[in-house]
């Protein structure tokens, strides 16, 4: 199936430009990004069909709690206890219970002590190497929990302990499995560690009970929202996401393929097994149950290569089989089998097979995708990936590690021509709409250069081009997707990127062209704004609230990398909002230790050129030194060498003269000296040489907090 669709030509950019003041982004003899022509045209929008769009999953899995509860309570539980007619694949039986007795008028009520005895040895539950057992079996029995549903392999729960934790509890159809063998499958999935593979985090073992415990996704299965669940509208997917998903769940399968010699198998790829993990790609789960059930029963025959119908014989061939059926679910948004009569179904793969020539390629897609034609090229080259996947003999078929790259190569064709917008973004121009806008240069900085630039709908951006960018695309992708996601009033909030080769750009909402540097030190040949102390007070709570946030990210081991006052601005509220979060990770050392940074750069990452949240610490203390003095990091006055900020304030401190640190225009508030002390104290904290004796920004929040009369709430 060949497909002829426009393509966007994306023209190379030049480097940095001379010059500031206002100029064109379309114009300019710099060789920016922005050209006056760019060679784009999309087809005229086609008529959609929508003879295929009211495909709805068919749900029949009814169990009652009291099973359930029997299920857990029973001397000698029995998996024959459930009705066969449950799928674990539907998802769809999301009502809560709890494990303490059947038809409990609370989902979530804290539940009693437990009061029927159980045929478990509590201390029989085993812990993977490298998780801590901060739970047991016990736990788990007492905790509130939901019942997932039930498959081939066995019903799946989902359990929320009093302490927080919740887990995935997979309850297995292993009756007749001796322990040992048991043990040697545990061993083997226990081993397979990947971002992309969901860990298995213990296992429990007795003649009439095996368990198997996972981490717990909050945002449920893929299955569930691509296909939703009954009575519910499914949510919004957009490209970016659905390709984070493939992406992802493509890295996971390479990794359990490379397994035991290369020869491990997943055996039960589908949607309802794939997750997302925290950075928003799809994380495979169910690892090796396949292989533990002799001859299972086929209950997704959508998803099963040929030869398995036949044989039951799963392999790593039929893997790349049924993730192709992943890639079309995510394509069509349509589940892998669609009744068509009370006898008779349509595979997916038959339907895509049944659309041919170029005129209907775009009725196979999801009607949601083809609002953006310009990603039409991506879906078709996925769709011709999953194609080749889902090939009737398995030697035709690609390997996983071959996907991968296969898959990659379209997420980075999706970051060089287009605009990525951070999920949740509604969009309201694209890439040749930025191409087209007049800018202007608000600053050059030891990242790169920032713009205003004003589009034709009259909305304003501001655009960072970064200069020195060292990483992958793909890391720079996951970097700049933490940064997307990480959502706080007194964070600048990103709302898109671009990267190519020669280009990496950043798009954030505009806070005007004023940054507390600007406000505080004024440019050539202005006055600059008086800023009361009120006003400075905001700036620092509000930035210390931001970078504070900033730190509890990614299992707090985020860093800002460049805090300075040039990155703080005045949000809606008029307190402070910290900007180019993270990018300093992306540049190269250079960059991060630019000398017009000097000044706010700790001790320590002048030696060891690496930053850490208490360098971050430390910036933001010559921050606070800024406010109170009045004066820039770096000070260089007649006939003298220059001197950092931390240096003079210190010289002066030494000969008592508190009154000569402070700006003179806060001299207008004697009321106000012993705030301003303790204000300055803080700052002193800040910038200690140890970074051991720096307090934490939490903690500087909650100081500075205190002198204000405000709390995290205002």
């Amino acid at each position: 199936m060949v497909v002829v669709i426009n393509t966007v030509r994306v023209v190379d950019v030049g480097r940095e430009d001379g010059g500031g003041g206002t100029e064109e982004l379309n114009g300019g003899n710099d060789g920016m990004l922005w050209e006056k022509n760019l060679d784009m045209s999309l087809e005229a929008e086609r008529e959609m069909s929508n003879n295929y769009d009211n495909w709805e999953r068919l749900v029949r899995a009814v169990i009652r709690k009291e099973e359930i509860w029997q299920m857990f309570h029973d001397r000698s539980p029995s998996i024959s206890s459930i009705s066969s007619d449950s799928s674990l694949d539907s998802e769809d039986l999301d009502v809560p219970f709890d494990f303490s007795r059947p038809g409990g008028s609370s989902p979530y009520q804290q539940l009693p002590q437990r009061t029927v005895d159980v045929p478990f040895d509590f201390s029989g539950l085993v812990f993977v190497r490298g998780f801590t057992p901060v739970f047991d079996l016990d736990d788990i029995l007492r905790s509130t929990a939901e019942f997932l549903g039930k498959g081939t392999f066995g019903s799946a729960y989902m359990s929320a302990m009093d302490s927080g934790i919740t887990v995935v509890l997979k309850r297995l159809n292993l009756a007749n499995m001796p322990e040992n063998m048991f043990r040697q499958h545990m061993d083997v999935i226990g081993n397979v560690r990947h971002e992309n593979v969901s860990a298995l985090r213990a296992f429990y073992f007795s003649k009439d009970e095996k368990l198997m415990v996972y981490d717990h996704y909050s945002n449920g299965s893929i299955s569930a929202m691509l296909h939703g669940k009954t009575g519910e509208n499914r949510a919004p997917l957009h490209w970016e996401t659905r390709l984070r998903i493939a992406v992802g769940a493509a890295r996971g399968i390479a990794h359990i393929h490379k397994q035991s010699g290369g020869k491990l198998v997943h055996g039960n790829i589908k949607s309802s097994n794939i997750f997302l993990n925290s950075n928003q790609y799809g994380c495979v789960s169910d690892l090796g149950l396949a292989s533990m059930i002799p001859s299972p029963v086929m209950r997704n025959a959508g998803y099963h290569a040929p030869e398995v119908k036949n044989t039951r014989n799963v392999s790593q061939a039929s893997d790349v089989y049924s993730f192709g059926i992943l890639l079309l679910e995510l394509l069509t948004r349509k589940p892998p089998l669609h009744a068509i009569g009370v006898n008779e179904a349509v595979d997916l793969v038959k339907l895509v097979n049944s659309v041919n020539g170029k005129e209907r390629t775009a009725n196979v897609f999801d009607v949601e995708l083809l609002r953006n034609r310009s990603l039409e090229e991506q879906m078709i080259k996925t769709l011709e990936i999953g194609m080749s996947c889902v090939a009737k003999s398995p030697r035709r078929r690609p390997k996983m590690a071959q996907v991968v790259k296969m898959i990659e190569d379209i997420s980075t064709m999706n970051t060089r021509s287009n605009l990525v917008f951070i999920e949740g973004v509604n969009p309201d121009f694209d890439l040749q709409d930025m191409l087209r806008a007049s800018a202007e240069v608000l600053g050059r900085g030891t990242i790169g250069t920032s713009y205003k630039a004003t589009l034709d709908n009259g909305s304003t951006i501001a655009v960072k081009r970064l200069r020195e960018v060292i990483v992958t695309s793909k890391e720079f992708q996951q970097q700049v997707e933490v940064i997307g996601r990480m959502k706080h009033k007194n964070v600048a909030t990103l709302t898109a990127y671009y990267y190519s080769h020669d280009e990496k750009l950043m798009v954030y909402d505009y806070y005007g062209e004023k940054s507390a540097s600007s406000m505080l030190h004024g440019k050539i040949g202005e006055n600059k704004i008086p800023l009361d102390w009120e006003t400075r007070l905001r700036i620092a709570v509000g930035a210390a609230r931001g970078i504070a946030h900033i730190h509890t990210q990614v299992g707090q081991n985020l860093i800002h990398g460049n805090v300075k006052t040039s990155n703080i601005f005045l949000a809606a509220q008029g307190y402070g909002c910290v900007s180019d979060v993270g990018l300093a990770t992306l540049v190269s050392t250079t960059s991060v230790l630019d000398s017009r940074s000097s000044g706010y750069r700790a001790p320590e990452v002048t030696d060891t050129k690496k930053l850490s949240q208490a360098s971050d610490v430390y910036s933001f203390g010559v921050v606070l030194l800024e406010l109170i003095t009045g004066k820039p990091s770096i000070l260089s006055e007649d006939n003298e060498k220059d001197i950092q900020l931390v240096r003079w304030v210190s010289s002066v401190l030494r000969e008592d003269w508190t009154v000569k640190v402070f700006d003179i225009e806060l001299l207008r508030y004697p009321h106000m000296e012993q705030a301003m002390v303790k204000f300055l104290q803080i700052a002193f904290n800040c910038v200690k040489s140890v970074p051991e004796q720096r307090p934490k920004v939490s903690e500087v929040v909650r100081m500075l907090e205190d002198i204000s009369g405000t709390n995290s709430g205002d």
